[in-house]
C-alpha cells in the first residue's frame, strides 16, 4: 500500500508541476513515459522497498541518478530548458516524501523469540536479514516472559515452539492482550519470509489453512487465463527480434537443434512437452538425467547468458498459449526427479494442483539450485503462491522477474 500511495502522490506533484510550467501537449506525453520510467527505475533499484526503514547516502544518490538519466533523455527530444529547473524541483520532492514516510511510519521494533532449538535458530537467522526490528534474545522461562517483555518494551514476541503447554497459552495470552503483538513460527514464516515451512505443517494444518482460493475459484482462474494469454502476446511481440537473434546465434554456436524439447509435469501430474531454446550441447544427457549444476560444463557459452536473461525460456510462451503452462507458477519439473523428491520431502506434490509457470514466487525469492534441499525451499515459495494466490501476486513477481532479467540473475 505504502508503494502504491507513494506512486500516486509523485503522480500527482509530476501533473502540477507539469502545469506549473505550462508545458505542451507533445512534451507532456514525452513526461508520462519518463515519469513511468522513473518509476520503473526506483523499484528496479529497491528504492521503493519501504520494508528497509531508512535510505543511505548510495540510495539518494541512485534516485538522482535515475532522476537525471530519464530527465535529459526528455530534455534532448525536446530541449525545453524549463525542464532543467523540473528535474531538480522532482527530484527533491521525491527524496523528500520518501524522507517523511521514513520519518513517520518506521520505528525500530524491539523484538523476542520464547523457545529455543531449531524453530529459534531459524528465526534468529530470518531476523538479522531483516532491517527496522532490534533483537533481544530471552534465555530465561515461562515465568520470567512477561516482565522480561514489560522492561525491554517488546513489540513483537515470536513463538519459537510449535505446541504450547497450557501454562504457556496462559501467560502469552496474558502478554498479548496488554498490547504486544504475538506471532507463531509459521506465521512469522508465512508473513514475513511468504514461505509455507512445509516440515511444521501437517493435514489439520492444510484442513483449516485460509487461502488456497486459486484451487477452486472458476473467476480467478478465467481472469489468469486471461492474464496469461495477454502477457503471452504482449510478451512474444516484444522479444521477437530477441527470439530471432538467439535462434540464429544457438545455431552457429554449436550442433543441433535450436529448440530443445522436453516431458514436463504439468497441473494434475499430467505431462507435456516444454519447449526452450537449446543452452546445452547436444550430448549433454548421455549419461543420463542430471539437474543443471552452477557453472555446469554443460552449458554453451551462449546458453549461459540466456540462463541468466531467461532468453532461453521464451518459446515457453507457445506453451502458455495452449493451456499447458501458466505465465507464472511453479517451476515444471521431469517426472524421473518428481518420484525421487516426492519421496523425500513432504507434500512435494502440492505443486502440482495448479499448472507450472514460466517464472514463479520460488524463481524471484530462491537462487538457484540442484539438491533435495533447494527443492524443499523451492516447494515452501510454491505452496506460499498457491495459498496467497491473486493478480497482485502475479504482477509483483512479473516486476520481480524484471528486475532478475535486468540484472542477469537468473540461473
Amino acid at each position: 500500500m505504502l508503494r502504491l500511495f507513494y506512486i500516486g502522490i509523485l503522480g500527482v506533484i509530476f501533473s502540477i508541476l507539469i502545469s506549473l510550467f505550462n508545458l505542451s501537449f507533445e512534451i507532456s506525453l514525452i513526461g508520462i513515459g519518463v515519469f513511468s520510467f522513473v518509476m520503473l527505475g526506483l523499484y528496479l533499484f529497491d528504492l521503493m522497498n519501504f520494508d528497509v526503514p531508512k535510505y543511505s547516502i548510495k540510495n539518494y544518490l541512485n534516485v538522482i541518478g535515475i532522476n537525471m538519466v530519464f530527465f535529459f533523455i526528455w530534455f534532448f527530444i525536446s530541449w525545453d530548458f524549463w525542464l532543467i529547473i523540473f528535474f531538480i524541483l522532482f527530484t527533491s520532492i521525491t527524496i523528500l516524501i520518501r524522507a517523511v514516510i521514513n520519518m513517520f511510519v518506521y520505528r525500530i521494533k524491539p523484538v523476542t523469540i520464547y523457545g529455543d532449538g531449531e524453530l529459534k535458530i531459524n528465526l534468529e537467522k530470518s531476523l538479522e536479514k531483516l532491517e527496522g526490528y532490534k533483537y533481544i534474545n530471552f534465555k530465561e522461562n515461562i515465568d520470567e516472559l512477561e516482565e522480561f517483555v514489560k522492561i525491554n518494551n517488546i513489540k513483537l514476541l515470536l513463538l519459537g515452539k510449535i505446541k504450547l503447554e497450557e501454562k504457556e497459552i496462559e501467560k502469552i495470552l496474558k502478554i498479548k492482550l496488554r498490547n504486544t503483538h504475538v506471532m507463531s513460527y509459521l506465521d512469522y514464516m508465512l508473513e514475513i519470509e511468504k514461505k509455507v515451512e512445509v516440515s511444521y505443517i501437517n493435514e489439520e494444518w492444510l484442513l483449516n489453512a485460509y487461502g488456497f482460493e486459486i484451487l477452486r475459484s472458476k473467476f480467478q482462474n478465467k481472469v489468469k487465463r486471461v492474464f496469461d494469454i495477454g502477457m503471452s502476446i504482449v510478451i512474444g511481440t516484444l522479444t521477437f527480434p530477441v527470439m530471432i537473434i538467439a535462434a540464429i546465434i544457438v545455431k552457429l554456436e554449436s550442433p543441433g537443434p535450436i529448440i530443445y524439447s522436453q516431458e514436463r509435469v504439468g497441473e494434475n501430474e499430467k505431462e507435456f512437452m516444454v519447449y526452450k531454446f537449446r543452452s546445452m550441447r547436444q550430448d549433454a544427457e548421455k549419461d543420463g538425467a542430471k539437474w543443471a549444476q552452477k557453472n555446469d560444463p554443460r552449458v554453451t557459452k551462449f546458453g549461459n547468458f540466456m540462463r541468466k536473461t531467461r532468453i532461453d525460456e521464451l518459446p515457453q510462451l507457445l506453451n502458455v498459449i495452449r493451456g499447458d503452462m501458466s505465465f507464472i507458477g511453479p517451476r515444471p519439473e521431469r517426472m524421473v526427479f518428481i518420484k525421487e523428491l516426492e519421496k523425500q520431502i513432504p507434500y512435494y506434490g502440492l505443486r502440482h494442483m495448479v499448472k507450472p509457470g514460466l517464472t514463479g514466487w520460488a524463481q524471484v525469492m530462491y537462487p538457484y539450485g540442484a539438491t533435495v534441499e533447494d527443492a524443499k525451499n523451492k516447494l515452501e515459495y510454491d505452496l506460499y503462491y498457491i495459498k496467497c494466490y491473486s493478480l497482485y501476486l502475479d504482477i509483483v513477481i512479473l516486476f520481480k522477474t524484471l528486475k532478475t532479467v535486468v540484472f542477469g540473475k537468473g540461473r
